[in-house]
């Protein structure tokens, strides 16, 4: 499952990428997963995992806790 959209702040396309963990493609490299999210906004730490349901909810607090660092 993806989820995608065109960040105003870092003015690109960003893509989150469900595969039982979320990951994210901030450098839009094809082929690649990019990077595990994980808790509070960071990529290293806790990684965050979801179900289908809880996907864009928990990509979108995610994204807001990343860009207030």
């Amino acid at each position: 499952m993806e989820y995608r959209f065109v960040s105003r702040k870092l003015k690109k396309e960003i893509t989150f990428f469900l595969h039982g963990y979320v990951y994210i493609d901030l450098n839009g490299q094809e082929g690649t997963l990019g990077n595990q999210i994980c808790t509070g906004g960071y990529l290293m730490g806790s990684t965050i995992s979801c179900s289908e349901k809880e996907f864009i909810p928990t990509c979108k607090t995610w994204w807001k806790q990343y860009l207030k660092r």
